[in-house]
């Protein structure tokens, strides 16, 4: 994957999840569907798909759902989607590192922000996006788990929070790499993040509070993330 811009040496201070305006595309949920046309006198013929395309394209279905929430009793109830979020998007690298930046060449992502109405102390905000390839789609990850989560670890005296160690595992034909995230220096976890892949697609998400144990929660929203890319 192409390298990531490089943090600066002022102090990294986690940004709250921003509020997301709701974009809605025309058409963009349509589904297309093509048929051969006869030409001349002969025969109509009808177009046969390829079996070797199986990339659907990547929308707002592939982001975690309501219903996915509940499964795992994470207890948020508000989602906003934006289309082609090209903003900055991760509070370890910091302000003016958008995500083509970090990730070049990468298409912009569609991006969602679960908050709560209880408890504006809890949400996550999860970008996904498409690669031309299983292979760029790892490696986009990749870029993702060394620049998001890397850059982060670790416990420095200049930094309002850090991560602790990374896990990874299979999910299904996916992959998820998650850590919990840690304010000052609190033994307690109150949030994480997740980068995960699986075929073509590729995200990250941020997690802000925690619903106990923090470890478990974070497991399960690596396996719904991924669970519901294509």
């Amino acid at each position: 994957m192409p390298s990531a811009t490089g943090t600066t040496s002022t102090k990294t201070t986690r940004r709250p999840i921003r509020t997301l305006v709701l974009v809605t595309v025309a058409g963009a949920a349509a589904t297309a569907a093509s048929a051969g046309l006869g030409l001349g006198s002969g025969p109509t013929k009808t177009a046969q798909a390829d079996p070797g395309d199986t990339v659907l394209p990547i929308g707002s279905s592939q982001l975690v759902q309501s219903e996915d929430l509940v499964s795992i009793e994470v207890p948020l109830d508000t989602a906003k989607v934006i289309l082609n979020r090209n903003d900055d998007f991760s509070s370890c690298l910091g302000e003016g590192n958008p995500w083509t930046a970090v990730l070049q060449g990468a298409d912009k992502p569609v991006t969602v922000s679960w908050t709560s109405r209880r408890n504006a102390n809890q949400g996550l905000t999860e970008s996904i996006a498409q690669a031309k390839t299983p292979a760029e789609a790892r490696s986009y990850a990749k870029t993702l788990v060394a620049e998001a989560i890397g850059g982060c670890q670790g416990s420095k005296s200049d930094w309002d929070f850090h991560y602790g160690k990374t896990t990874s595992s299979p999910v299904g034909t996916g992959t998820a790499t998650w850590a919990l995230s840690y304010t000052g220096d609190s033994k307690r976890a109150d949030g994480g993040v997740i980068v995960f892949s699986k075929g073509n697609n590729f995200g990250i998400m941020h997690v802000t509070g925690t619903w106990a144990p923090a470890g478990q929660t974070m497991e399960s929203l690596a396996k719904v993330a991924v669970g519901r890319l294509a």
